[in-house]
């Protein structure tokens, strides 16, 4: 019959435990940098809203596609952007680059302002892992507002992969 040193076990035990313990804190700390970093890009495609909308209401107003397309093509060369729809006020779509997710696989949950409802959303199934920020083209004109369209801007989990890749690598 085989025996163990006392110290053999105990080491194996000790560091076992170690192991599985520093696994788990890793798995972890992975998850909410993963999270952190999808909150930021959430928040990056809120500050896209606020910069753009006010040239595509004016151009989706004017019925200028050529400046819709143009301003989508510029918002699709930022990394960040996987895919943008812009839509007419009849659901018609003037412009649509990039990665495109379809109305049967989102999961939206919206969020009410004060003037109009921005929607956040995941694409529930898909390998590309979209998920995105959908917002309306509210124009001002004489005191009065005016939906004119819409707009939908698309991330994609790779983005949160490729900004999260070193720090998990240095975890690891």
């Amino acid at each position: 019959m085989k025996t163990t040193s006392l110290s053999r076990k105990l080491l194996t035990r000790v560091l076992s435990f170690y192991f599985v313990l520093t696994f788990l804190v890793t798995c972890v700390q992975i998850g909410a940098e993963y999270i952190n970093t999808k909150s930021h890009i959430t928040s990056e495609l809120l500050t896209l809203e606020k910069t753009f909308s006010g040239s595509l209401t004016r151009a989706v107003w004017e019925l200028n596609t050529q400046q819709a397309i143009d301003i989508a093509d510029g918002l699709v060369a930022i990394p960040m952007i996987k895919g943008i729809t812009v839509l007419d006020e009849n659901s018609q779509i003037i412009a649509q680059l990039g990665s495109v997710a379809d109305e049967d696989t989102l999961d939206i949950e919206s969020i009410d302002d004060d003037t109009n409802s921005n929607e956040y959303f995941n694409v529930t199934s898909g390998i590309d892992g979209l998920f995105g920020h959908s917002f309306p083209l509210i124009f001002e004109f004489s005191g009065r507002t005016t939906k004119v369209g819409s707009v939908t801007l698309l991330s994609s989990n790779e983005v949160i992969f490729n900004r999260i890749q070193v720090g998990i690598y240095f975890l690891i």
